[in-house]
């Protein structure tokens, strides 16, 4: 069963990017498939939406992670034509750019700490090596086994690794790619390489590939997670893009997003039990149980209680987007894992569009 050319959807948040990956891969039930995705949560977070529609995952698709499915399908087959010293063994996720210094003649320095373990950063390049040294063989084995890849969380990719995306696009692989440069909260490598196609940089390297004929780019503003009054809130953070429409036209009688008052913040949740974000674990949670915001990427709740940090404070005083430019990808993942209500806990000062909440009388 055969997909057609590569295709690349740049969709809003709650646009049902992973449930339409899902939904390709059981459309189609002798085709075999990979679902790549970056994290562990996004990884649970596939595996639960097969489990929601389909009961298992079906043995025909393979579920990977980016990391284990570059080291299993495509590196360790070929290592050999790169470097023979020794099996690679496992991965080496160093804090920050590895070996910066270490010369690309030199394959052992250049790619491996120990000798056996691979520089996440460098594996994409590593890839690409192989693939030149066997004339294709990485390519036509990935053909061979799949009648598609798909790739989830497009934004979290980073370095080389775009590159060797475009090296499977021109090979011929039909490849499927979801994501949303504004939930840019991971990137799987801290490389220099392509440094300009980060976060909303994304937008210029899939126009690139769209020109050069690689595939075929279908954006989507809509959200069947998010009601209006959400989506609206969300979409001033990012001026400039489409406007949001939303599909979700429930009513709760709590619905929109809203300021709470420290005082009355016990209230609230008693009355709401929102589930709260927080920026990090250096936010007070007030005794409350928390996600941090990038941790909630992927996730889909009633009610979410944001605890702001220093520069969220700044913007829900000033209404100005410039003021939380830094957290952005974050603070737009956060407002937008919910369908009915975000909350912002604020005692000062709201310019930002948000409604009041107080306990009834």
């Amino acid at each position: 069963m055969q997909y057609k050319r590569s295709r690349i959807i740049i969709a809003a948040a709650g646009s049902g990017k992973t449930t339409h990956l899902v939904t390709e891969a059981l459309s189609k039930p002798n085709a075999k498939v990979a679902v790549v995705t970056y994290t562990n949560n996004n990884h649970r977070v596939i595996d639960s939406t097969f489990a929601r529609m389909n009961e298992v995952t079906p043995s025909r698709v393979d579920v990977c992670t980016w990391f284990a499915f570059l080291l299993h399908e495509c590196a360790r087959p070929y290592q050999r034509s790169t470097y023979a010293n020794q099996r690679i063994r496992a991965i080496s996720f160093p804090k920050g750019r590895s070996a910066r210094f270490a010369p690309y003649a030199d394959t052992r320095r250049y790619y491996f700490a120990n000798g056996d373990e691979i520089y996440a950063d460098k594996l994409s390049r590593f890839v690409m090596d192989c693939e030149e040294h066997t004339g294709g063989l990485v390519t036509a084995r990935l053909r061979a086994l799949y009648d598609a890849v798909f790739i989830d969380e497009l934004q979290d990719l980073a370095g080389y690794d775009l590159e060797l995306l475009e090296v499977f696009m021109r090979s011929g692989i039909a490849m499927q790619l979801v994501g949303d440069p504004r939930q840019s909260t991971y990137a799987t490598n801290q490389a220099a390489k392509n440094r300009r196609y980060r976060k909303m940089g994304l937008l210029e390297k899939v126009r690139e590939w769209e020109t050069a004929g690689l595939c075929e780019v279908e954006p989507q503003a809509r959200s069947f997670r998010c009601n209006q009054a959400i989506c609206d809130f969300a979409d001033r953070l990012w001026p400039g893009l489409p406007s949001t429409r939303s599909h979700n036209a429930v009513v709760t009688g709590h619905d929109g997003v809203f300021r709470v008052h420290t005082r009355h913040l016990h209230g609230y949740v008693k009355e709401f039990c929102p589930v709260v974000l927080r920026y990090n674990s250096r936010t007070d949670t007030h005794g409350y149980p928390a996600l941090n915001f990038g941790e909630a990427k992927g996730m889909t709740f009633d009610r979410v209680l944001v605890l702001p940090h220093g520069p969220i404070e700044k913007y829900l005083r000033t209404g100005n987007r410039d003021d939380v430019a830094g957290s952005v990808t974050k603070f737009y993942v956060a407002v937008t894992r919910a369908r009915s209500s975000v909350a912002f806990l604020c005692d000062g000062e709201c310019n930002a569009r948000c409604v009041e909440w107080e306990p009834p009388s």
